[in-house]
């Protein structure tokens, strides 16, 4: 159920919407600097993207097993 490009795309939206807020925050709030914010914080990025790539790495994969080409002997 968990189709990679549906993870990409509700990260990439997620990404989208909070930089959204960010540069609104920055519009209505004059002291509030969305460029020094990112150029403080922009390793966290780095941070989240190898994180969610060792998640998916270590995630069980959704496709089921192969069957054994030969019958048990049992």
């Amino acid at each position: 159920m968990n189709n990679p490009s549906r993870i990409n795309a509700l990260t990439t939206g997620l990404i989208l919407i909070v930089f959204g807020v960010i540069f609104l925050i920055e519009n209505f709030y004059a002291p509030f600097s969305a460029w020094r914010l990112i150029a403080r914080y922009w390793p966290v990025l780095l941070i989240i993207i190898g994180i969610k790539k060792l998640c998916l790495h270590f995630a069980w994969p959704n496709t089921p097993p192969i069957p054994d080409s030969e019958p048990s002997k049992e």
